[in-house]
C-alpha cells in the first residue's frame, strides 16, 4: 500500500507487526499522517480490494 499524502510504502508486515486491523486509525510510519485502510471482500476488483485513506479529524 501507499500513503496517499508521502507516497511511501507500507508493508503489510508493518500492519502486522503493529497489530493494525482494518478500520482502525492508525498513523502512517513516514509522514505521520492519520491513515485508515478497508478490505472489501469479493468485489468485481477481484478476491480482496484494500482501500487507504487520510483520516480527517
Amino acid at each position: 500500500m501507499r500513503c496517499p499524502t508521502c507516497e511511501k510504502h507500507i508493508g503489510w508486515d508493518w500492519l502486522e507487526d503493529e497489530c493494525i486491523e482494518p478500520n482502525e486509525a492508525f498513523d502512517c510510519p513516514h509522514c505521520n499522517e492519520t491513515l485508515r485502510y478497508e478490505v472489501d471482500e469479493g468485489t468485481y476488483l477481484g478476491a480482496q480490494h484494500v482501500t487507504i485513506e487520510v483520516v480527517d479529524d
